[in-house]
């Protein structure tokens, strides 16, 4: 168990997470965002 950890947060999001390298980038959104404001 990961203490201090949001448990929103999906051993899949956490393994993308740690995964990332340092220029890549991350958005979360909900469906009513749009790309266009990007």
């Amino acid at each position: 168990m990961l203490k201090g950890i949001d448990p929103l947060l999906t051993p899949d999001l956490l393994k993308l997470l740690a995964e990332m390298g340092h220029d890549d980038a991350l958005v979360m959104a909900d469906a009513n965002f749009t790309a266009v404001s990007l």
